[in-house]
């Protein structure tokens, strides 16, 4: 009954959410919804088995997640399904271990959790709010019907509560709180110097004959990577772009002018109630008659779906059903909506779904679309549509012809195209096409680099297609002075600098040994210096850097300094003087609360670790 709203959603957005949803579900226990057999299992966890149809799913969701992250610089080679197969299967077993025990614990979910759980997915919201219609179609398009997403909804929670009941058992003792509040809560006193950047600089400078003895000494340094002239072959959707018949525009406008237009639209909702299977009609007419004086009562439409609606996509939101044009529902309902006001609830309506009470929220008046603005996107529509076909038709020419060709020139020449040069492309960089590490990784492969064959057709993002091969080959050679002299004075002025710094380190440890203190110091060297006496580890007044390395110095015999590098290519010594510990006492309670919140937290994920470990020493596990 959806059909005319499903045809008007067959867009981008649409099958993004669809997708998403669909990897959602990849490596957990979904393969009876989207094949029809088991075969040989890949695995078996106390007897039950793990399907090869379920870790394809795992893994190929493994996929999808490395292309979204590393997009065009993906190496294949980590898309091997060998590469992945073990996480998957190890993600999967540790699943099935989980349903196992939550099945031993006989939890379950219940239709509110559960309502509540799909009214908060995303992909079936429309302006922040649940959609019924948006719910259906888009599982519709996933392949899916409600009740099968329902039931891994269900399986979510179910494992939930099995690890909940782990790590939400912890808590923290008063010693536990303490230990952890002595280390949060300590103060440490801290005394740093702040060196003089432009005095480091100065003394670390480099000489022009410091810099050309560098590179006579060392010219195994100075040598370019080795790089080729590439020839290649690029195919664009772009290229393929022709005019597009106007009478051809005219055709498609008439026949889906239709489609484009939008009729009158009524938003509802509506409550509806399924006799059960051990219900009799008495007791179901008096559930009827219940929820009809309730709304004649005044009682909120919204809370009585919630409470009493059977209609699990919707009474979570209220009973909120979305739009209707007049046949998206079936017949009684549409009849009942088109005699009713706005905010005005019906009598009980009978369909084959069960007994409805249907409102009325919203009329919209339809629209009829601009014929330029439809002309201009079927125009568009077309000539994408002719162009991909050409395209792909031009692809598997040029694969045919390229792969026996000597050289590109006869297969450009047989689908149109030009053959292109890129003079200097290396394993590491590129331009253009080049830039692209799949295009560089086929060129620089053994059969193309040295049996010097065409390389595969490869698609990149765009869509774009090519073909590449060496046409020469570039040596590494010496690079001249005058190129790499400002990359040798940053090396050499670097390593001054250090050595610099640890001498000044060295020597201000020496001073402080023998008696000096950190003002004297100072002074004569012409630092600024700090002391504070209560540092505090978070929100303390001393610089995140020092603080950082303060807290993670020793207290010893001797004066404990270490160089710290901040920001703006400045440095600083610093001393640890004294460790004072701290202890609850110095907690608010607000503070003292959130931190034993934290510690159980922690303590539950630890728990939690050790809990699936369990699961697997007493489990029988093959894998196959």
């Amino acid at each position: 009954m959806l059909q005319s709203i499903r045809e008007g959603t067959q867009s981008t957005w649409v099958r993004v959410l669809v997708i998403l949803i669909v990897l959602s579900f990849a490596g957990f226990g979904l393969e009876q919804v989207l094949f029809g057999g088991t075969g040989t299992s890949v695995a078996e966890v106390n007897g039950e088995e793990i399907t090869p149809q379920q870790l394809q799913i795992a893994i190929d969701a493994q996929k999808r997640q490395m292309q979204q992250i590393f997009g065009d610089n993906l190496d294949p080679a980590m898309l091997e399904d060998d590469r992945l197969r073990p996480s998957a299967l190890e993600g999967l077993v540790e699943r099935e271990l989980l349903l196992q025990e939550a099945r031993r614990q006989n939890l379950t979910a219940s239709s509110r959790a559960i309502g509540r759980l799909v009214a908060d997915v995303e992909a079936f919201k429309v302006d922040g709010r649940f959609d019924a219609d948006r719910f259906k179609v888009v599982l519709a398009n996933a392949g899916l019907t409600p009740e099968r997403f329902r039931r891994s909804q269900s399986q979510d929670l179910i494992l939930q509560q099995v690890q909940s009941s782990v790590a939400d058992t912890e808590f923290t003792t008063p010693l536990e709180l303490s230990a952890a509040a002595s280390v949060l809560t300590e103060e440490r006193e801290v005394r740093y110097l702040l060196l003089n950047p432009e005095t480091l600089v100065a003394e670390s400078a480099i000489s022009e004959d410091e810099l050309r003895a560098y590179y006579d000494t060392n010219p195994e340094q100075f040598v370019s990577e080795a790089a080729v002239v590439a020839e290649y072959v690029e195919l664009a959707i772009e290229d393929f772009f022709t005019p597009v018949d106007p009478s051809m525009v005219d055709e498609q406008l008439a026949a889906v002018k239709a489609d484009y237009t939008v009729a009158d639209q009524a938003r509802v909702s509506h409550i509806l109630l399924i006799p059960t299977d051990d219900e009799d009609s008495d007791a179901f007419a008096q559930r009827v008659d219940d929820v009809a004086a309730r709304l004649s009562g005044g009682e909120d439409f919204a809370a009585v779906a919630e409470s009493a609606s059977d209609d699990l996509g919707s009474a979570s939101a209220g009973g909120e059903l979305g739009f209707t044009d007049g046949s998206a529902f079936p017949e009684p309902m549409e009849a009942a909506i088109a005699a009713l006001e706005v905010g005005e609830i019906s009598a009980p309506v009978e369909t084959d779904a069960g007994t409805h009470f249907i409102r009325v929220d919203e009329r919209i008046a339809g629209e009829t679309p601009d014929d330029g603005v439809l002309r201009a996107e079927l125009e568009a529509s077309i000539q994408r549509s002719e162009a991909e076909r050409e395209l792909l038709l031009a692809v598997d020419t040029l694969r045919d012809l390229s792969f026996n060709a000597a050289g590109l020139e006869g297969p450009a020449k047989a689908i149109g195209a030009s053959v292109q040069r890129a003079e200097s492309v290396t394993r590491s960089s590129g331009e253009g096409v080049f830039a692209n590490a799949q295009v560089r990784n086929a060129l620089y492969a053994p059969e193309v680099l040295e049996a010097g064959n065409n390389s595969d057709v490869i698609e990149i993002a765009g869509p774009r297609f090519v073909v590449a091969r060496v046409a020469e080959r570039i040596p590494p050679a010496p690079k001249a002075f005058e190129t790499v002299a400002a990359d040798i004075r940053q090396q050499l002025e670097a390593e001054a600098l250090q050595k610099r710094l640890q001498e000044l380190l060295a020597d201000i440890a020496t001073r402080r040994a023998s008696g000096d203190g950190f003002d004297a110091i100072a002074e004569e060297g012409g630092y600024e210096w700090q002391v504070v006496l209560d540092a505090k580890r978070r929100g303390g007044q001393l610089p995140r850097e020092i603080a950082e390395a303060a807290f993670t110095m020793t207290l010893t015999e001797a004066p404990d300094l270490e160089l710290v590098t901040l920001p703006g290519d400045q440095y600083a010594v610093v001393e640890l003087s004294r460790i004072r510990p701290g202890a609850v006492l110095n907690l608010s309670d607000a503070e003292a609360q959130a931190l034993a919140q934290q510690v159980s937290q922690l303590q539950g994920e630890v728990s939690l670790l050790e809990f699936r470990r369990a699961l697997r020493a007493d489990a029988t596990i093959v894998t196959r």
